[in-house]
């Protein structure tokens, strides 16, 4: 793999992680359903440098990252045994994962991200295998930092856990993937750059860096 498309990698990944991070912040504590995707995306263009942004729209040809952001997502009604791979369900008891357990045959978000980003790295892997495999990057670094895919309280990472929320019953796990950015109701682009005002230069910097601490 060159050198330039380590450092696309590299660029795209730590913005990615840092936005999904920014959303999974306790005094944020948004959602990650449709919306969510999007939000991490746009933001995300916004912070990448040129070349990063011109290789991914190489990519994806005529479709929007927006639009790419929330293809696996449409691939997995199509496909449920790619279902797993949107999450692990590490026991919330746990202090470390245990993939041997949590991830059987490779079929969890932490192995197969790591699978499609291999491919991405691959210098023989064809146009079409790296555009999908970035789709599904894209999409799995938002799902690792929605705290229900990631952990599971013997409720299927809130499947099972009902709740109250804005008056009626649903389940935990839709609440925070979904029914807070419709209750809060505002579209991506808005909450986008609602969110981009809270970046801040030293934010920048330890990006950059590598870094996303959120506190």
């Amino acid at each position: 793999m060159s050198r330039l498309w380590r450092q696309v990698l590299h660029d795209l990944f730590v913005t990615l992680a840092y936005l999904g991070a920014i959303l999974a912040a306790p005094q944020g504590a948004f959602a990650w359903g449709r919306e969510g995707h999007q939000i991490i995306v746009i933001v995300a263009e916004h912070y990448m440098r040129p070349k990063t942004a011109t290789r991914m729209q190489e990519l994806f040809g005529p479709e929007s990252p927006e639009e790419a952001s929330v293809w696996a997502d449409e691939y997995r009604h199509d496909h449920p045994a790619t279902s797993p791979w949107h999450y692990i369900n590490v026991p919330l008891a746990d202090s470390k994962i245990d993939l041997a357990r949590e991830c059987a045959n490779g079929d969890c978000v932490i192995a197969r991200t790591e699978q499609f980003l291999a491919i991405l790295k691959d210098p023989s892997a064809i146009k079409d295998a790296k555009a999908q495999a970035l789709k599904f990057v894209i999409y799995f670094v938002g799902d690792l930092h929605q705290p229900l895919h990631d952990e599971d309280n013997g409720d299927k990472g809130g499947n099972t856990r009902q709740v109250i929320f804005n008056g009626h019953p649903d389940n935990l796990h839709w609440v925070w993937d979904t029914g807070l950015l419709e209750h809060i109701n505002r579209n991506p682009a808005a909450f986008a750059a609602e969110l981009e005002s809270r970046i801040t230069p030293q934010d920048q910097a330890e990006w950059q860096g590598g870094a996303a601490r959120i506190g």
